[in-house]
């Protein structure tokens, strides 16, 4: 959205950063408070590892901000270099969680981490920028549904447009710190949407499946910042700075292999720790004055309080039964949660993958992917749909390989099993065994398989369907399952053909 300057300030003289709302931008008023939200965040944040905003000005219509010049490279550039050792890369992360940690406890949420808005000085000093989508305590624009931020460093709330939190920038911190460490995103796929799914249902490639010999106790850190529940995670800057300066010691102490200890601050809400109760659960007889008599001894008030408490549920029972008899209707039930558009839109692509998988005989990876969409969205009729078909064909494969192993050695019942089989799962390692053993008697049942996919050609040059990529490919299958009927090869013709038929049926369906 915006435009930067090399610019002199002649009065201080020094060299800044001048920042701009780029053309064709200016009139929208979004943009404006976006952009004025950045300084007014960076100018209340007086910390190190913070860009240092020194003013926000306007030159005729023309909103401007002026800043500190920063030297060096941003994170995304820093990582393309491998050379870096653990301990600077922890280096890097203590001083972001630093200057996170100081926004947070000035109850300023960034929203928008990621490399790009960090930057690292050639003294090794770190800084971070872009606080465009920060959200100040009593801000206006922190309305629920509102999806903001960059998709492979979103956290679950936020795609489902939930309000973000200091928590949402610590999932966005764990992204970024399995980048550092791994080399690639947690979270990555051909689409935006996929990305975004990945983000809300499915888990990362293990730190230490990529990236081996990444020590255990920085494993546990990573993941806990990566957690799906906000609850979850480390609840703001501060404690996830914690975790990183344990993890540097016990590095160095040589114990990096070593899980965490009680060193770390336990998950809770407000960042309590889970360890220890709250004040209202524990026992008040420790604080209660030299001489005064403890709750448990005063037997004739606990016991007058146990009266009233019985009384007052058997008048409140009473009271239910009523309004039951009188049919007085139940109370409404809580409504599910919102999903914001961008997460609907990420769930549908999901079920569109899921529908391919199902169409191209993936059965097991149709039914999780649907199964991963209901989860999200459970009134999902086309994710139902899918599961609902994926499940029923994976059934029916079953009965098919039973079907095939109670044929026994009876060769003519072999090769009609493996046939049935391979109609459903023309892969299947199965029907190729028992095909292989029924030997000549299979050669029938590949001229059935040969005829299956004549008819679903036929059916598709009806619909129109001859101009589209999968008959082509269709095409091309028929022809090696000639080339392989007239070589004697039946097992490999019969595959051949019912895959063709595959791919004649799903040109069919897209002419539609």
């Amino acid at each position: 959205m915006g435009e930067v300057f090399r610019a002199h300030d002649p009065v201080l003289n020094r060299d800044v950063a001048v920042k701009r709302i780029s053309g064709g931008l200016d009139t929208d008023e979004t943009i404006r408070k976006r952009f004025r939200r950045e300084a007014e965040a960076a100018a209340t944040l007086a910390h190190p590892n913070i860009i240092t905003v020194y003013e926000l000005g306007l030159e005729g219509e023309q909103l401007f901000m002026a800043m500190e010049l920063l030297d060096g490279v941003d994170l995304k550039h820093a990582l393309a270099d491998r050379r870096l050792s653990l301990d600077e890369r922890l280096s890097v992360m203590e001083q972001i969680c630093e200057g996170l940690a100081f926004a947070h406890s000035r109850e300023i949420v960034h929203r928008d981490l990621k490399p790009a808005n960090i930057h690292i000085l050639p003294s090794g000093k770190v800084k971070i920028m872009d606080f465009g989508l920060a959200r100040l305590s009593g801000s206006e624009m922190t309305s629920t549904g509102m999806v903001m931020g960059t998709p492979h460093y979103m956290s679950p709330e936020q795609v489902r447009g939930a309000r973000a939190d200091a928590r949402s920038d610590v999932f966005a911190l764990g992204c970024v710190l399995y980048e550092m460490i791994a080399g690639r995103k947690p979270f990555d796929a051909e689409s935006m949407h996929a990305v975004l799914f990945k983000i809300m249902q499915e888990e990362p490639p293990p730190l230490r499946q990529v990236a081996p010999g990444t020590p255990e106790a920085l494993v546990h850190v990573v993941e806990r910042a990566l957690s799906k529940s906000p609850a979850d995670r480390f609840q703001n800057a501060g404690e996830m700075l914690a975790g990183i300066r344990h993890v540097r010691q016990a590095v160095a102490a040589g114990r990096g292999h070593e899980a965490p200890g009680v060193d770390l601050p336990s998950a809770g809400p407000g960042g309590r720790d889970a360890r220890r109760p709250p004040a209202r659960e524990r026992s008040h007889a420790s604080s209660a004055p030299r001489g005064t008599v403890p709750p448990a001894r005063r037997a004739g008030g606990r016991w007058l309080l146990f009266l009233g408490l019985a009384v007052a549920a058997l008048l409140a029972g009473a009271w239910a039964l009523r309004g039951y008899l009188l049919g007085r209707p139940a109370p409404a039930a809580t409504p599910a949660p919102a999903i914001s558009e961008i997460a609907r839109r990420a769930i549908e692509s999901q079920v569109e993958l899921a529908r391919r998988k199902l169409e191209a005989g993936e059965y097991a990876d149709a039914v999780r992917q649907a199964e991963g969409a209901l989860k999200l969205d459970p009134q999902n009729a086309r994710a139902r749909q899918v599961l609902d078909e994926a499940a029923a064909t994976l059934r029916q494969v079953d009965e098919a390989v039973g079907a095939v192993r109670e044929a026994g050695t009876d060769r003519e019942r072999l090769a009609r099993a493996a046939l049935a089989l391979m109609v459903l799962d023309p892969g299947h390692s199965e029907a190729e065994r028992a095909a292989a053993t029924a030997g000549t008697a299979f050669r029938a049942r590949a001229d059935e398989a040969r005829r299956l996919e004549q008819q679903a050609r036929r059916a598709a040059e009806q619909a129109g369907a001859a101009e589209r990529p999968t008959f082509g490919e269709g095409l091309e299958l028929e022809r090696q399952g000639d080339q392989a009927l007239a070589s004697g090869y039946a097992v490999t013709a019969a595959r051949r053909f019912l895959e063709a038929r595959s791919r004649f049926e799903r040109a069919q369906r897209d002419a539609r």
